[in-house]
């Protein structure tokens, strides 16, 4: 063979080699619903994941709001072009089950003996049903109460002693009310997630069988006794204005309340623990943190977890499943979780990330991080603080939503406006199961 013909076989070699090298890089679309600082921090991540893992890149890509992403990725996966991986609100757990669209992480981890048990028990129990985990947790959250330390001091209430109970609620927000220090007690914004916890607080089901665990749902429980409660007292404080009115569910509007002194407690995210903090501290105000209130004459049961998990998509290369699988495990590791963690106030999922932070004194130095920590390693398991699975839950929460507008404006009784609230809930319920055969 010549000198050329040997170079010339080496170069088509070398060409070869390169064109297998290249086609070995995966590219993971990851689309996400968390705003704000959060890109930055998500997209931080992504590149360093990266830069650790030779042959596969994540694109980090904000596509609005929860539903937004939602609705996007089923358009992409009907068109053939879905993201890897997608993040989805717990409630949207039924209908990703029941629509076709995804691949249970539990399948993936099942192929190489995953090892579930680091995983925090409440968290995990959510996105478990029938046995299987069909979604990575990652943005967990549960609601709990802040309130101004410093306002409290001026209208003479210990800084120290939060509400525990609604009536304890009602007196001290009277008493802020009263010494002029705020125009309001508190406020939270108008969102049904609320109603669900002071369900889960009580241990009440939203929904019968099981609340959708031992069988698909046929029917919502929300014209009982426990409802009725939860409603008189909302109402209620909202109707003696010491509930801040916002009547929608734009989560800004009742941060700008506390964080502007127009209020002095406010009941939400605990993912809204960093952003608290730090605007706090801009006021020179102490920032408190408490349990989310409970019904009097009910002992506390707990909370459901909330917020979000990573979703995949099915219909992909092989090869890309499992560079998304690789990405997810990665996103859920303690060192991820703490940096996670820190940077929102969502809470650590794994037991390990927990570990870490209290060797290097994290919930020492801030201690409203630990009480979002308590309250849900507190929650005694049932059916009513494992969550609610309906595929019709974004419908549900905007009968909720409307039925407590209408009490507010006179409009309905609470009677009048549960009922209302649950026939639209059933009636949808009843066509869904049909749509799926349940």
């Amino acid at each position: 063979m010549s000198r050329i013909a040997r170079i010339f076989g080496i170069t088509l070699l070398v060409s070869v080699l390169c064109v297998g090298m290249a086609s070995a890089e995966v590219t993971i679309k990851f689309w996400h619903a968390m705003a704000g600082e959060r890109i930055e921090l998500l997209a931080g991540m992504a590149e360093e994941f990266n830069s650790t893992h030779e042959g596969i890149t994540v694109d980090a890509q904000y596509i609005g709001s929860y539903n937004d992403t939602l609705n996007k990725t089923i358009a992409a996966f009907k068109a053939g072009d879905a993201p890897h991986v997608f993040q989805l609100y717990e409630i949207g757990t039924r209908s990703m089950i029941d629509g076709g669209m995804i691949i249970p992480v539990g399948d993936m981890a099942e192929k190489e003996n995953f090892d579930w048990s680091d995983y925090i028990d409440v968290v995990l129990s959510y996105y478990t049903v029938d046995g299987k985990i069909y979604s990575m947790p990652f943005n967990s959250s549960t609601p709990i109460l802040f309130y101004n330390k410093s306002l409290f001091e001026k209208a003479g209430l210990d800084p120290n002693m939060p509400p525990d109970t609604w009536s304890q609620v009602r007196e001290m927000g009277q008493k802020i009310i009263d010494a002029g220090v705020a125009e309001y007690g508190i406020a939270w914004n108008l969102h049904s997630w609320y109603f669900e916890q002071w369900h889960c607080v009580q241990n009440a089901d939203l929904a019968n069988n099981g609340n959708g665990r031992e069988a698909p749902a046929t029917e919502v429980l929300i014209t009982g006794e426990p409802t009725k409660k939860i409603m008189e007292w909302w109402t209620g404080l909202e109707k003696d204005k010491i509930l801040l009115r916002l009547m929608t569910s734009d989560w800004s509007l009742h941060r700008k309340a506390l964080t502007s002194g127009q209020a002095a407690m406010m009941i939400s995210s605990t993912s809204d623990v960093t952003q608290m903090t730090k605007a706090f501290a801009e006021k020179g105000w102490e920032l408190g943190t408490g349990f989310i209130p409970r019904r009097d004459d009910v002992e506390r049961q707990g909370v459901a977890i909330g917020g979000g998990t990573l979703w995949m998509t099915g219909g992909h290369p092989q090869e890309e499943i499992d560079a998304a699988w690789t990405f997810l495990k990665w996103m859920s590791e303690p060192e991820q979780q703490v940096t996670w963690h820190k940077g929102t106030g969502y809470f650590a999922i794994r037991k390990s990330a927990v570990d870490l932070l209290e060797q290097e004194g994290w919930f020492q130095e801030y201690p409203n991080y630990q009480i979002a920590f308590n309250q849900l390693l507190e929650t005694k398991a049932s059916t009513a603080t494992q969550g609610a699975l309906m595929g019709i839950f974004p419908s549900f929460r905007t009968a909720v939503q409307t039925a407590v507008q209408k009490v507010y404006e006179g409009q309905a009784t609470i009677d009048e406006a549960l009922a209302e609230a649950a026939s639209t809930a059933n009636k949808e319920l009843e066509q869904y199961n049909q749509i799926f055969k349940k």
